[in-house]
């Protein structure tokens, strides 16, 4: 998007001419979408129906969007029928998925509509259907609702097709009726998750332990959101690659972990202990905190954490780290 759009789109939120002059909190609050369905609204290039659309807007209030706003230009359109819209997307609570289907000729067609799996499956994500219909000469459209599954495992979106066939021309080789051709004769479906799996940190990235302590506690929060399961690694390394006066060794110093941390459905919180085996030296000063100020710290997509453990008068980290998809 361009810079004179973003400008403009934020003149339209702020109903302001000149955006240098609004509140700065006034725009962080109206930038922030009070729904799921809503954050979508504005994601960018949505699907197969973007077209040169940058946003999509808001169809009613259902937990649905028929990204029917854009011109979407077909290479080749079915002269008898063919979907109203190319792209729906539908929250998970909202239970059925209602696409429509739009005859364009005035007399008495008979044809087939199925659901077509993709990364939605069927039965865990949505119910398969597979019914042939006829519509009479004086009806133009058919509304089909395809029940969609709500779960509390969180996942990212999940997309699948519903086609349109011909019941009377079957494939020779699958034994599948035909799908009609045309450009217009299959549309997607993408399911919004609205499960918040939430974010996993530290909840204090720096930690002084005493010159005699057998452990250390290092606690994992969860935070914005606790739903379905979702897991971490944790490990322990060396302060540096290369041996350092401070730097703590595995074995001498500490015993290495690195393992997987799971969280389950509604839990926010977890404890792991990694324990110390360096001798006890007498005449050790407590050792000093540096670093950041304790405080819950989220892992970004793709980033990892750190957190920095003394043991004495030496140094060790604990990194959390996401898991291979």
């Amino acid at each position: 998007m361009a810079q004179a759009e973003v400008i403009g789109l934020y003149r339209e939120i702020l109903k302001v001419t000149d955006v240098a002059q609004a509140d700065i909190n006034e725009l962080l609050q109206v930038l922030q979408p009070d729904s799921l369905l809503e954050r979508f609204a504005y994601r960018k290039r949505a699907g197969v129906a973007g077209g040169n659309k940058e946003f999509i807007k808001l169809k009613g209030t259902k937990g649905q969007i028929d990204h029917d706003g854009a011109e979407v230009k077909l290479e080749f359109e079915n002269e008898l029928l063919g979907f109203k819209c190319l792209h729906y997307s539908v929250t998970e609570s909202n239970g059925t998925v209602e696409v429509t289907i739009v005859k364009k000729v005035q007399q008495d067609l008979t044809f087939g509509y199925r659901t077509v799996a993709d990364t939605a499956v069927s039965p865990k994500d949505y119910s398969h259907v597979d019914q042939v219909v006829t519509l009479k000469k004086r009806e133009t459209e058919l509304k089909v609702h395809i029940p969609i599954v709500d779960d509390d495992e969180w996942e990212p979106d999940l997309d699948f097709y519903i086609e349109l066939f011909d019941p009377n021309q079957i494939n020779s080789e699958t034994g599948v009726p035909e799908r009609l051709k045309g450009d217009d004769t299959r549309c997607k479906v993408t399911i919004l998750d609205e499960d918040f799996p939430g974010s996993l940190g530290f909840e204090v990235t720096d930690l002084r332990v005493p010159k005699n302590a057998q452990k250390v506690d290092v606690t994992i929060m969860r935070m914005e959101g606790a739903d379905g399961t979702i897991s971490c690694y944790i490990r322990t390394e060396g302060l540096s690659e290369h041996p350092t006066p401070h730097g703590a060794v595995e074995f001498e110093d500490y015993l290495p972990r690195h393992e997987r941390v799971t969280f389950v459905h509604g839990e926010n919180e977890k404890t792991v202990s990694i324990m110390l085996v360096r001798e006890k030296e007498a005449g050790i000063d407590q050792p000093k905190l540096f670093g950041e100020e304790p405080g819950a710290k989220q892992v970004a997509e793709g980033d990892e954490e750190e957190s920095a453990e003394e043991v004495c008068d030496v140094i060790f980290k604990v990194k959390l780290e996401k898991p291979e998809p």
